[in-house]
């Protein structure tokens, strides 16, 4: 046989990929669900069958060959993916990992709609720490989402082979529940008065420096209430009585129409809705296209057009 039609086994070349598509053998061993170990071994396996170094054992990137490899053969593998799915007749499938408190109080209501608009999806909402790595998770690559929320001031987000949309950016202010306001004696006077109020943080200070810093009031400390791991947390928080709390509408949900919580509204100088961040949806270049995330999208985007026109 003609050496030139020798190709590697589809084990390697899948290791291979997951390694290029990652950037790590730990990570492609996560996505697979293999130990690392394989993953080291295929990728030296196929290093032999093809005579050059395909990883850079200094920087643990691709060498060139194994970057122009991984381009070559990407859209083939791809190929596999589609016809095997296609010969099985298989249901789309999409999970979505998502911060805990855009999960709950925002995408978790709207969920039916979704699932009545498209029935045909096999979809699976999974809330997880804001800080979970994206690969780290165990769920194949062309059928994960994630939603993450990411500060104006947070690096930007840079990991290889993924692709991302803003979603929303929506304005964050202070709320309080009844009996909080009650026991500060009512709405403050200015922006600043809350520099005396009992604050909750989410996980340390940054966000009220940054909102304050938005109001222009010089804040050299935050008076501290309590810190609390995640949005939705802290906002359970607020609704005990326990301090005053940042959000915005997609943490709220029907907070404010029912009166649990309470808008503060200083009577004397007015607060800026600053927005101080934005949800993102992103997902790796092979989920980019899969049909059930093309379809969440599409949904996504349009609901939250549809309701940012009808406030």
């Amino acid at each position: 046989m003609d050496q030139r039609y020798r190709i590697p086994p589809l084990a390697a070349l899948n290791a291979f990929a997951a390694f290029a598509r990652t950037g790590g053998i730990r990570r492609a061993a996560a996505e697979l669900r293999v130990d690392h170990a394989a993953i080291s071994r295929h990728v030296r396996d196929l290093e032999q069958i093809l005579g050059t170094p395909l990883r850079n054992r200094t920087t643990g990137g691709l060498t060139p060959a194994g970057q122009t490899y991984y381009n070559q053969i990407l859209p083939h593998l791809e190929g596999l993916v589609r016809a095997t799915a296609e010969i099985r007749q298989q249901t789309p499938s999409l999970t979505v990992t998502c911060v805990h408190g855009f999960a709950y109080h925002w995408l978790l209501p709207r969920l039916a709609a979704f699932r009545r608009t498209y029935p045909g999806i096999d979809f699976m909402l999974r809330p997880i720490d804001a800080n979970t790595a994206f690969h780290a998770t165990g769920i194949a690559a062309e059928t994960h989402a994630d939603i993450c929320y990411v500060r104006d001031t947070a690096a930007a987000l840079t990991l290889r082979g993924l692709c991302s949309v803003d979603i929303a950016r929506p304005p964050v202010f202070p709320v309080i529940s009844p009996a909080g306001l009650a026991a500060l004696g009512g709405q403050p006077e200015t922006v600043a008065d809350l520099l005396h109020a009992p604050l909750l943080q989410e996980e340390d200070d940054a966000e009220w420096r940054l909102w304050f810093q938005a109001q222009h009031v010089p804040a050299k400390t935050i008076p501290s209430a309590g810190r609390l791991w995640q949005a939705h947390i802290t906002l359970a928080a607020a609704r005990a009585g326990e301090g005053i709390a940042l959000s915005n509408p997609f943490l709220l949900g029907d907070d404010l129409e029912t009166g649990r919580l309470i808008r503060i509204q200083p009577t004397r100088t007015p607060i800026q809705n600053t927005p101080l961040g934005s949800y993102v949806l992103r997902t790796t270049d092979r989920g980019w296209e899969n049909r059930g995330l093309s379809l969440f999208r599409d949904w996504l985007l349009e609901q939250i057009s549809r309701e940012r026109l009808a406030s």
